[in-house]
Formats: C-alpha cells, sequence, structure tokens
C-alpha cells in the first residue's frame, strides 16, 4: 500500500530531520506538539485552520456503531480523530485511551472516530465483536481520508474544532489531554476566532479568570491605553495580548531574588556569547534604574549557554536588574524562541503587552508607555 510506504519513509525523516525541527521550533505552543519532520509539520499548518472536508466522512463505510458522522452529527461538536490500524501495538493503546476521552467526555460535546485501513478490517471486527474496541471505528476505503488528513503513520491523532475546523492534524500523543480541553472549552464562536489567531501564529493560552492585582479591576486593564503589539517579523511565537504560556518559577536566581508583586516584568532572553545581548544590556539597565520599584528587568539565561560561564559573567559585571538561569528551557521552549536577544514586557495582571528584540529603536519608548499606563501606577 502506499499508505504503508508513506510510513516508511516518514520514519527515516524523523530521524534525519530531528535537528532541523528542534532549529525550527516546531510545536504549538504550550502542550500541543505535531508529529514528524519540518516538511510534514509545515504541510500540516497548511491545512490546519481550514473548515474539515466532509467529503472525507462520506468516503468511510462499515460505520460499526451503525451512524455516519456528517455535518448535522458534528455541528456544535468536537471531534477527536484517531487514524489507527489493527497490527500496530500503538494504535491498540490509542483504541484504548480514544474510549476513555469518549467516556469522560462524551456529554461535554465530544465525538471519537477510529479510522481504519481495508486491510486488516476483519480482525478488528473480531476484536470489536469480543468488546475490546469500545469506540466507533469506520474502515478507510482506499485510504482517502488518511491521505486527505495528511495522516502518515500509526496511530496519528486530529481533532476538529466546534466550528467544524480541522484545528490540530498529526498531534503528538502527549499533547492531547491539553488540545481536547482547549477545544472543548471554546465555543463555536470561539474556535473561529481562536483558530484565525492560530493561523496568524498567535498561540492559544487557556488561562483561569486573570487575577485582579491588589484588587484593580480587570476592565481598567482592558481599557488601559497600551502601546501597539509588535507586528514585525518576530523571533518566538507571538504571544502579546496573553498570559505567558507557563508561569515562572523553574528558575534559578544568580543575583539576589526579588519580589515580583505588582511590577511590570521584561523577560530577557539571552546569552554570554551573544554580542547583540551584551549591546542590549545598557538599555536594560538604564531602564531598571529609571523605573526602580514599578519595573524588573529579568534576564534569562538556560541551556545554550554554560552556567557556570553565565554566573561568572552576571557576577564580575554586577548590573542594576536581575539575572536567573533556566537549566530546562521552560519558559524559552513554550515561547519557541529561535532567535536572541529576545525580550517580552508584562503588565502587573500578567499579560505580555508587547514583545520583540530590545534593541527595537522603539524599545525604550514602549516600555515607558506599559508604566505608565499600567493601572497599578495610575492614580484614578
Amino acid at each position: 500500500m502506499a499508505y504503508t510506504t508513506a510510513i516508511t519513509t516518514r520514519s527515516v525523516l524523523a530521524i534525519v530531520g530531528c535537528g532541523a525541527l528542534l532549529a525550527a521550533g516546531l510545536g504549538m505552543g504550550p502542550g500541543v506538539a505535531r508529529e514528524g519532520n519540518a516538511e510534514h509539520v509545515e504541510a500540516l499548518r497548511a491545512i490546519e485552520t481550514q473548515a474539515f472536508d466532509l467529503d472525507l466522512f462520506a468516503g468511510l463505510d462499515g460505520w460499526t456503531l451503525g451512524e455516519a458522522l456528517d455535518s448535522e452529527a458534528i455541528d456544535g461538536k468536537v471531534v477527536l480523530i484517531g487514524v489507527v490500524a489493527i497490527d500496530d501495538p500503538q494504535s491498540m493503546m490509542t483504541l484504548s485511551s480514544l474510549a476513555r476521552y469518549q467516556r469522560k467526555s462524551g456529554d461535554k460535546g465530544l465525538v471519537v472516530l477510529a479510522v481504519h485501513p481495508e486491510q486488516g478490517w476483519d480482525a478488528i471486527g473480531e476484536k470489536i465483536a469480543a468488546g475490546r474496541v469500545n469506540v466507533q471505528v469506520a474502515r478507510d476505503v482506499g485510504g482517502a481520508f488518511a491521505q486527505g488528513v495528511l495522516a502518515d503513520e500509526y496511530p496519528d491523532l486530529f481533532l476538529i474544532d466546534r466550528a467544524g475546523q480541522l484545528r490540530y492534524a498529526d498531534i503528538e500523543n502527549k499533547s492531547l489531554k491539553a488540545a481536547v480541553a482547549q477545544l472543548l472549552r471554546e465555543s463555536s464562536e470561539d474556535a473561529i476566532a481562536n483558530a484565525q489567531d492560530q493561523a496568524n501564529g498567535i498561540e492559544v493560552v487557556f488561562e483561569k479568570e486573570v487575577k485582579k492585582a491588589k484588587g484593580i479591576p480587570t476592565a481598567k486593564y482592558a481599557k488601559a491605553d497600551w502601546p501597539e503589539q509588535n507586528r514585525s517579523k518576530l523571533s518566538a511565537l507571538n504571544f502579546q495580548g496573553k498570559q505567558l504560556p507557563v508561569a515562572l518559577g523553574n528558575e534559578e536566581w544568580i543575583t539576589e531574588k526579588k519580589d515580583l508583586t505588582g511590577k511590570v516584568l521584561v523577560l530577557d532572553f539571552w546569552a554570554t556569547w551573544c554580542g547583540p545581548c551584551r549591546k542590549a544590556s545598557p538599555k536594560l539597565e538604564k531602564m531598571q534604574k529609571k523605573h526602580e520599584g514599578k519595573l524588573e528587568v529579568l534576564a534569562i539565561g538556560g541551556s545554550n549557554d554554560d552556567e557556570g560561564k553565565q554566573r561568572k559573567y552576571v557576577l564580575q559585571h554586577n548590573s542594576a536588574y536581575s539575572n536567573l538561569y533556566d537549566k530546562k528551557d521552560s519558559i524559552n521552549n513554550a515561547l519557541q524562541v529561535r532567535g536572541i536577544p529576545h525580550t517580552v514586557i508584562m503588565s502587573t495582571d500578567g499579560v505580555i503587552r508587547w514583545q520583540g528584540n530590545p534593541l527595537n529603536p522603539s524599545f525604550t519608548k514602549i516600555l515607558d508607555q506599559i508604566i505608565d499606563a499600567d493601572p497599578m501606577f495610575t492614580k484614578d
């Protein structure tokens, strides 16, 4: 089968392409990563956030629960699809996982489907009859469904959102829980808006309601005169207007630990070997001194730089701002920072108001404006 050939090819490419995959920073933000090499992931991006082709359902047969999925059946629902094969051990585990999701979230609007190729159909029918497969299964006649969604190995996982859009294609199993929970939280209207953000490279982050900073209503933050977001090409995923995807706290403080409560934060990703990073340091130093008490600049180093070398450099230069070291690269990886220096500026409610290169000529003006606009520091 051509499908089997594609799987074999993908296995080889996944090995040789590993370095390119990491370098490209592929994946989709907090906990939703795609499988495959850079070329495959790029192809997945092209079909994601588009209306799902319902003709692919029409090409399936043998529906084990007797009712085929169509536009009416999935209207306003989240659809979880696993492309599986009976002779693949991982697929059997995936079928069990799909059944658990159906039991747990079926009443929340989740529809689950397993798609199986023609080869081995009789064998999976025996397992269904024996009660070992407890989820709807349909036969992929001629492999058209797998080809249509760019499935290229067993098992592959796909999610359609409540607006009928193929939202996540060929995602890693470890990402499934977060992705399902995210789409179940969305209304159809949310799904349309969030898919548009996703298509534009703006990561969708679901957080609990933003905590009020010292009793300040969140509405004040929404109405504040924030500067325009950075529309130029970023060396990281775009989280402007959203919460930091992972919380601070995994870092080790090289300098004295500071209280960050009620302060605007600048996170500066850097390394000792980075010339532009060192060039930006005096600017960060100046801004820290200018806004002492309202601002904390946190320079964050990580695994791309030797920890001992970085500690030595920081202690020798004795800057006014703080330095931290994150050996796990927690925030760096969540933001998918691909080039340094890169900074994010967060208002006191934890929302990223601007991100980009601190050598940007407008950086200090933008930081001044954010501090001036922040409701924590305004008189009314």
